[in-house]
């Protein structure tokens, strides 16, 4: 199918769907990642659309309601309260802009934290916890992931030094995680920098898959958690980079 017919049914489609992934596109057209998301760029370009992380949401759609619905998912909400585990009283954390990492501030116990975050999410939910310091970072607004971004945010993280850092990965593969842009790769390679310690949050959905820019190498990464066990292989790989796997499966 030619672009401008593909582009045509597109039009019609969100006219009805205030929503649609990356992989719904690619099903329903037969067509790769890279060729949904040049479509995608396309269709905002002519204000029918924003795109979001994975797919597109309708221009009038209350991005905050998607946003919020996308951090509901059963198996992120597992994930984030597995990953509140590892915060202890008094230390410095980073939390970075990925949905997963902001559902753990619903989890997050009355202690006395220091957050640094380039995510409003995360600010949104902490605002009014006076036992938690907030560090925000400047940078680049991305309206798309609601998070500040570019070479700014990533100086501004890298003139802190903090006990862990919580990321999310658009893509994980044997040779490590990845982003979907540059902007956001350069700001979670200066946390991973300004971290003691690099806990991956990654659903099952995004093991395999690669994206342009890589972020870091899996020996990098002390502690992954995801929702189900990964496959033999992928424990081999992660007992070999000397991985902790934590798996928040369903109860």
């Amino acid at each position: 199918m030619a672009q401008q017919d593909r582009l045509q049914q597109m039009r019609e489609w969100i006219k009805t769907t205030p929503e649609i992934s990356l992989d719904q596109l690619m099903e329903e057209y037969r067509i790769s990642r890279d060729t949904a998301r040049r479509d995608l760029i396309q269709l905002e370009r002519e204000g029918k659309i924003i795109r979001v992380k994975n797919g597109l949401i309708r221009v009038g759609t209350n991005t905050t309601v998607q946003y919020d619905r996308r951090t509901e998912q059963p198996e992120k909400n597992r994930i984030a309260k597995r990953a509140v585990r590892y915060v202890q009283p008094d230390q410095t954390i980073i939390l970075d802009a990925a949905s997963t990492v902001a559902r753990m501030t619903v989890h997050l116990p009355a202690q006395p934290i220091q957050i640094i975050t380039n995510a409003l999410a995360v600010v949104e939910q902490l605002e009014a916890r006076p036992e938690i310091d907030l560090y925000v970072t400047g940078g680049k607004w991305d309206r798309h992931a609601r998070s500040l971004v570019g070479i700014k945010t990533a100086d501004d993280i890298l003139n802190y030094q903090v006990d862990r850092v919580f990321l999310g990965a658009c893509g994980l593969t044997e040779q490590g995680i990845f982003a979907e842009n540059l902007e956001e790769a350069i700001v979670k390679k200066a946390m991973i920098r300004s971290s003691a310690e690099v806990i991956v949050l990654a659903d099952h959905t995004k093991f395999e898959k690669r994206f342009l820019h890589k972020v870091c190498d899996l020996n990098q990464i002390d502690i992954l958690i995801t929702d189900e066990r990964p496959t033999e292989q992928w424990q081999k790989w992660l007992q070999e980079a000397d991985i902790l796997l934590e798996t928040a499966e369903e109860e």
